[in-house]
């Protein structure tokens, strides 16, 4: 995949290739040394970029989103290049991955992004802080991650996760909750 693919026919910055690109590289560099990824090539990273910002063609705009085991930065990053209104949360308990992202973050003067380097059942806001996105990527369960993350949700918030073919193992959903993508199943669901 090629970055033309991965950004066509979405409305993005114009200078969201660079963004995509010097990403791309620092992760191959990084990965070679620290082994963050599966992500072995430019083609690789350019498809988890695509994986990660396909949702913005269905999902409602935030404000505030927190990402949980971010790991080598999908979704969250990506996301974040395209969306510089929004704030996010990166929670990432492994010191490596922990020190990628804000190496990512400095390199790209992505100012509206923070890494917390703890577990998600470990972490603390400021009294009232809520998100209104919560995002993972192949993490947990499920219904284990919803019911660690609840309490920081906003009423009305909403869950995307990235998920498999095992999701309806993982989760009662219904069918409009699921948007499928060949082998990728996106979890879009709308917390009351």
């Amino acid at each position: 995949m090629n970055l033309d693919k991965v950004v066509e026919g979405m409305s993005l910055n114009k200078n969201i290739k660079e963004y995509f690109k010097d990403y791309a590289q620092m992760l191959l560099r990084w990965n070679h040394i620290h082994n963050l990824s599966g992500s072995i090539n430019q083609e690789s990273v350019y498809e988890n970029i695509f994986d990660s910002i396909y949702p913005l063609r269905f999902i409602k705009n935030f404000d505030y989103c927190m990402d949980i085991g971010s790991g080598a930065g999908f979704p969250a990053l990506p996301l974040a290049m395209c969306r510089h209104e929004s704030k996010f949360i990166l929670v990432e308990p492994r010191n490596k991955r922990a020190s990628f992202l804000q190496n990512v973050i400095v390199e790209l003067g992505l100012r509206h992004v923070e890494v917390k380097k703890c577990l998600i059942e470990n972490l603390k806001l400021s009294d009232g802080e809520k998100v209104d996105l919560i995002t993972s990527r192949a993490l947990m369960k499920s219904e284990n991650l919803i019911q660690l993350t609840k309490k920081f949700l906003k009423k009305n918030g909403y869950y995307l996760f990235y998920k498999g073919s095992y999701l309806p193992m993982e989760l009662d959903c219904n069918e409009n909750e699921c948007i499928h993508r060949e082998n990728r199943i996106y979890f879009y669901r709308k917390d009351a």
